[in-house]
């Protein structure tokens, strides 16, 4: 009989920058969608990352300091990484971002970012802040995650 037969493994990476301006936004989503499209990521995926990306586009807009922000993307063994990193003072990110009630005017998206993902890491210090958004989108691609402590 035949063998089955499997899917080449697809790796992408690239990065690029985005002037820190409201703007961008939709060009960064853009930019997003369409590398993790390229990967053959399934679309169901895509449009939970691109929505994660958004939002931490937004915050490097309105919190971080300097003229542009970094979105990154990588692709390889059905798990997806993007990256969106700035420069500024930073912050003391929550241990478990919780949801602000109905009213509330702000403090949503770290709690959205880890709703919509696998994971949603987040790395500051006086150099910056870099947001992590990986989602696996194969069996193998499933990393074991580790407790927040």
């Amino acid at each position: 009989g035949r063998g089955r037969v499997r899917p080449p493994t697809m790796v992408v990476r690239t990065s690029t920058r985005f002037r820190r301006e409201r703007t961008v936004v939709p060009t960064a989503r853009a930019f997003a969608a369409h590398a993790l499209v390229s990967a053959a990521v399934p679309p169901d995926i895509v449009e939970h990352l691109v929505l994660a990306v958004a939002e931490a586009c937004n915050n490097a807009i309105l919190h971080a300091e300097g003229d542009d922000f970094t979105v990154s993307v990588a692709v390889e063994r059905g798990r997806a990484l993007v990256t969106v990193a700035d420069h500024g003072a930073g912050f003391v990110p929550p241990a478990r971002p919780s949801m602000p009630g109905p009213h509330a005017t702000g403090h949503r998206g770290l709690a959205l970012m880890q709703a919509l993902v696998d994971d949603a890491d987040v790395v500051s210090d006086r150099a910056g802040t870099t947001v992590m958004l990986a989602q696996a989108f194969t069996p193998d691609g499933h990393l074991p995650r580790v407790p927040v402590v």
